[in-house]
């Protein structure tokens, strides 16, 4: 009765798959169409065990889409790399020191400057004190006397000064030849244009430059006894001459030494006292050095 019972249901299943089968294959291949020529479906994957194997669904036959043809762009030239060196890459934990900050650029040493220039702008003032001695004819008769004095202007650009300047000489005349028991007093005034040329090194300035005005004389001869009493000569002229000198820089002004010449000539004179003294002077020569502080 069992086997009966097997072969009739092993019978009835054959019949329902055979019925069954073609229906499912049409409904297979609508839902599905064939697959195109060139494609290929994707590998079943493996089945893990212990799982049941999915069933793998058939891709679906989308239409290839035509390729656009290629436009025909000229390709561009590509530029030579340039060949810079190429850093090895930084080890795992490894951090890179920080770039260091470049030297600053090397100086040259500087000279220190001069404390004072050696040539000047502005004002110019020069005032000396030094000697004086006649030279020429008549300076048996005279000794060395006192200069002072000042030049008072400005500088015309970097190497010019348009000065004026008084000077003064205290003459020591020789009181042997006027006899004994005389007492003379001498004196040389100088008003006189001074223009300087100005030129040197940083730590040393020359000057030189001519002179020429007019003078004023005064003389006094007096006698001690009263005998013949007191006689004063007076005179003008014409004077002229040069200077020269060099200055060294000390702060903010310049120490130095002048050197001058100067020619009186007279040109008239007068006389007070006595007649018998009043006789007309003779033309003086001196020569002087005197230092001097430019300012």
């Amino acid at each position: 009765m069992r086997m009966l019972n097997r072969t009739v249901a092993l019978s009835l299943s054959t019949l329902v798959a055979s019925v069954l089968a073609p229906r499912v294959a049409q409904a297979q291949a609508q839902q599905y169409p064939p697959q195109q020529p060139g494609y290929q479906p994707a590998p079943a994957q493996p089945s893990t065990p212990g799982y049941p194997q999915q069933q793998a669904y058939p891709p679906q036959g989308y239409p290839q889409q035509q390729g656009y043809p290629q436009q025909g762009y000229p390709q561009q030239q590509g530029y030579p790399q340039q060949g810079y060196p190429q850093e090895a890459a930084p080890q795992p934990g490894y951090y890179p020191p920080p770039p260091a900050y470049p030297p600053p650029p090397a100086t040259e040493p500087q000279s220190e400057p001069p404390a004072r220039p050696a040539t000047r702008r502005g004002l110019l003032f020069l005032p000396y004190i030094g000697f004086s001695s006649v030279v020429g004819d008549g300076s048996d008769g005279y000794s060395t006397g006192l200069r002072l004095g000042a030049m008072l202007g400005g500088h015309i650009g970097p190497f010019f000064s348009l000065n004026g300047e008084l000077g003064i000489d205290f003459m020591n005349p020789n009181t042997g030849g006027y006899g004994s028991g005389y007492d003379v007093t001498e004196a040389f005034f100088d008003f006189t244009l001074s223009p300087l040329f100005h030129f040197g090194v940083p730590y040393v300035e020359f000057v030189v430059g001519p002179k020429i005005g007019s003078f004023a004389w005064y003389q006094s001869i007096s006698d001690s006894s009263g005998y013949y009493g007191s006689t004063d000569y007076s005179a003008y002229g014409v004077v002229w001459g040069f200077t020269a000198g060099a200055f060294f820089p000390i702060g903010r002004m310049a120490v130095g030494g002048i050197l001058s010449f100067t020619d009186h000539s007279f040109e008239d004179y007068s006389c007070s006292g006595s007649d018998y003294y009043c006789s007309s002077p003779s033309d003086v020569k001196l020569i002087s050095f005197s230092v001097a502080l430019m300012l």
